[in-house]
């Protein structure tokens, strides 16, 4: 009986709106462009080494929902590092809504080059990503989210598709 509780609870759980129900938000470029920031950067070897350049920045943006109503804040942190093999950035990126939707990603790749609008753009991706709110704050609790992030000349758009729970 306690198998078959849970197997409709699950079914229940699947079948209901929520869970494929999907959230969009976006920021636009220009914002974050605008707040961005250069940290130096610099060899720790001395003398010679595998580096070639570097370029360390960060930045943050208000995001929006689909009523263009301001939704919360995306950060994100760009370490970028040309080799002889190229150019490869590590990026950061953080969302925190006032609906309570708190998610981190890293998003590793690699560039044609060092410029701000090719390491901005290198955003884009799709994950799975975990909500990290904290118990009871909000209804993300334990939500686990297709994350697909897109841009055009103006917008990066967030779009997280609810998958399931992590619990």
């Amino acid at each position: 009986m306690k198998k078959l509780f849970f197997l409709l609870s699950a079914l229940i759980f699947y079948a209901h709106p929520l869970y494929s129900e999907t959230i969009t938000y976006y920021l636009y470029i220009a914002d974050f462009v605008a707040s961005a920031i250069e940290i130096q950067t610099m060899n720790v070897a001395g003398g010679s080494s595998t580096t070639l350049n570097s370029s360390y920045l960060a930045g943050r943006a208000p995001i929006y929902d689909v009523n263009n109503s301001k939704a919360g804040t995306c950060s994100a942190s760009f370490l970028s590092m040309q080799t002889a093999d190229g150019y490869f950035t590590d990026i950061s990126n953080y969302i925190s809504t006032y609906s309570g939707l708190i998610v981190t990603w890293f998003t590793p790749t690699t560039l044609i080059n060092l410029e701000l609008d090719s390491i901005i753009h290198s955003m884009v991706t799709e994950c799975i990503v975990e909500s990290t709110t904290k118990v009871g704050v909000a209804p993300f609790f334990g939500q686990t989210f297709d994350l697909i992030v897109s841009s055009d000349n103006e917008k990066i758009y967030f779009q997280f598709t609810r998958i399931g729970t992590i619990f």
